[in-house]
């Protein structure tokens, strides 16, 4: 799949806000950017719980253990410049094998996702993305506005 980017218009104010904040409230430790970025991922991640929950559920040759929901996680990119980004999460599997096969997450969610030559593909991350990605973004604009209007008021009391 393509990268889908979303480019934010009208927010003018708030970038002139996060360019006026100190160096260490925006560094790469933490800041006000990096939390918004996180939550806006759960919306994405609790979506695709959400679709594992209801493929594995509906469909009567599967067993859950619910291993590979709980294995859905939201994880910061050590390295966004690669995607040309300053700050990335990505939503993806934590790497868990099943108890008492040699199988794990990361290969199940592969074999629903995108199928196999004897199962159909019956997607649970790609719809959760594009079912959820407008509320994500809501969601890391509201949390950023919050997040630097907090920063702004701390750095004031200094």
């Amino acid at each position: 799949m393509a990268h889908d980017t979303q480019t934010l218009h009208g927010l003018d104010d708030l970038l002139a806000k996060l360019q006026a904040l100190p160096p260490e409230i925006v560094s790469k430790s933490g800041g006000p950017v990096k939390t918004a970025l996180r939550k806006g991922a759960k919306v994405i991640a609790e979506e695709a719980v959400r679709n594992i929950r209801a493929i594995v559920s509906d469909d009567p040759h599967y067993v859950s253990t619910d291993q590979l929901a709980k294995s859905v996680v939201v994880r910061r990119d050590p390295r966004p410049q690669r995607s040309g980004a300053n700050e990335r999460f990505r939503v993806m599997l934590a790497r868990k094998k099943y108890p008492g096969r040699n199988l794990g997450t990361i290969a199940t969610g592969r074999y629903l996702e995108f199928g196999t030559e004897k199962q159909r593909p019956t997607p649970w991350l790609t719809p959760a993305y594009l079912a959820k990605r407008q509320a994500a973004l809501d969601t890391v604009v509201r949390e950023l506005r919050i997040g630097v209007d907090r920063a702004i008021r701390k750095a004031s009391r200094r």
